[in-house]
């Protein structure tokens, strides 16, 4: 996705910043509101400057906002399933949504689906294929895979190696 050069990282939250930040949302009055994503980490080819980065965000999504006109990509979208997961990509975005039930938090994580989020605005200005959307869809899979683990979603949403199946109706 990043091409061949070296590639810089940058991290904005750890993986307990997330878990402190994202439980703390399901506590009383959480659920029901969306959740500002939380942004993770962000990577750059080393020779590029500016805002052009793959970046990855994770945060909740009342039950009720999923599918609604404010969570619908803009331009030519692409749906697929991955596995448990539902995902909807355009030629910069990828979002995935899935259900992460928590024991400690059971009521209030049954309210919510955990949404990881990448954008990559490497691509802008591009003629993004196919292929390599699916490769951004598999790479944030893998990467919210990472946080469910972390949160400890006892569901283990994301456990199977992705297998991604376009939605039908989905754009070509």
């Amino acid at each position: 996705m990043l091409g061949d050069d070296d590639v810089r990282t940058d991290i904005s939250n750890d993986t307990d910043d997330l878990t402190e930040s994202m439980r703390d949302w399901l506590q009383p009055g959480g659920a029901e509101r969306s959740a500002l994503p939380l942004r993770m980490c962000s990577y750059r080819p080393a020779k590029t400057t500016g805002a052009r980065t793959v970046s990855i965000e994770f945060g909740w999504l009342p039950r009720e906002e999923a599918g609604g006109s404010s969570e619908v990509l803009p331009g030519k979208v692409r749906r697929f399933t991955v596995n448990d997961a539902t995902v909807q990509a355009n030629d910069t975005l990828s979002r995935l949504t899935v259900p992460c039930r928590l024991p400690d938090l059971e009521k209030a994580s049954r309210k919510v689906l955990l949404r990881g989020e990448a954008s990559n605005t490497l691509l802008v200005g591009t003629d993004v294929q196919r292929k390599t959307i699916e490769q951004q869809v598999t790479f944030l899979y893998l990467m919210t895979h990472r946080a469910a683990e972390a949160l400890g979603c006892e569901n283990d949403p994301l456990a199977k190696k992705p297998t991604i199946e376009a939605s039908p109706g989905s754009a070509t």
